[in-house]
């Protein structure tokens, strides 16, 4: 246990450096009483004699007192140094955050977001962690995250908050070479006999085939895939169609095959992109600048007009 105060050692270096009390105490602005205190209180408790006296002369360092000095100098600098940096910390100078997504949304929100914020918050690190919704539930519930930017697959109302940052509703992902892409609007009947391709696992809650289904329309699926990249791939050489939150960048397969993303006439659903926190968080300014640029980043972008990588 420490048994001496940083007062205590403030008193001693500027005692030190004044060569005695009467002088410390009136660069300081204290009572010497008051510092005479000090010091003897410490030297009671290091049980070192930390200055030689001289009367009429003044005070001087012992050899144990420069030594002692000297490590309470650099104790002295590491505690202002930590005052420092909790004062950028609670003004959002500094300081860390952690932000966990899908990558269907890393790129279209999170990483604009994190350009923006590192333009207005240059000393504070960004962390983010692209997982599948098991992986970033359980890093949220740990603590390893401080938010989630993500689709709504099913939260735990009891464990975790969410704000909703857009609806999603699905678009028809189609070879630009097939026929319907010549249509504005694409009608569920005009889907009837089409092949679809789908992501597989879709995770929690109901994908877009399963939204599609509750419509209706009950494709056969000849393709499945965990990447998005080759069900866009599938789409672009024209085996069948799907359905994605975001078209591909450029409206372009990783094939280099051009495809085109169309809005269903019908209300079919859609996903909703929240943030998600738990009920333990603690509130910090710094994760409440950094969502409010994720959602700038989808107000002056062009997400809302669906361009972008897949949804789930």
């Amino acid at each position: 246990m420490v048994r001496f105060t940083l007062r205590q050692l403030t008193y001693l270096s500027e005692t030190a450096r004044q060569g005695g009390i009467a002088q410390a105490a009136r660069h300081l602005n204290v009572s010497a009483a008051g510092i005479a205190s000090a010091i003897d209180k410490l030297e009671a408790v290091t049980g070192l004699t930390l200055f030689d006296r001289f009367p009429a002369q003044g005070m001087r360092l012992t050899r144990a007192g420069e030594e002692f000095a000297i490590q309470a100098a650099a104790l002295m600098s590491q505690a202002a140094a930590l005052d420092r940096h909790a004062e950028d910390v609670a003004a959002g100078r500094k300081g860390a955050i952690h932000i966990g997504t899908h990558h269907a949304l890393a790129q279209q929100i999170v990483l604009p977001a994190v350009l923006a914020f590192r333009e207005s918050h240059p000393g504070v690190r960004v962390e983010v962690m692209e997982a599948d919704y098991p992986k970033l539930i359980e890093a949220l519930d740990a603590g390893e995250v401080d938010a989630l930017v993500v689709f709504d697959q099913g939260f735990d109302s009891a464990r975790h908050k969410c704000e909703i940052l857009m609806k999603l509703p699905p678009l028809v992902l189609l070879s630009a070479t097939h026929a319907l892409a010549r249509k504005r609007q694409v009608e569920l009947s005009d889907l009837a006999g089409l092949p679809y391709i789908a992501v597989s696992p879709a995770g929690p809650g109901p994908s877009y085939l399963q939204l599609l289904q509750a419509a209706g329309v009950h494709p056969e699926v000849p393709f499945q895939s965990q990447s998005r990249e080759l069900v866009q791939a599938y789409v672009g050489k024209g085996l069948g169609f799907t359905l994605v939150g975001f078209a591909p960048t450029q409206n372009r397969t990783i094939e280099g095959d051009p495809v085109v993303a169309r809005p269903i006439k019908e209300d079919i659903g859609h996903y909703q992109v929240v943030i998600a926190r738990t009920h333990r968080s603690i509130h910090s300014g710094l994760i409440g600048s950094f969502l409010a640029a994720c959602g700038s980043a989808i107000s002056n972008s062009d997400i809302k007009a669906n361009q972008g990588p897949t949804g789930p």
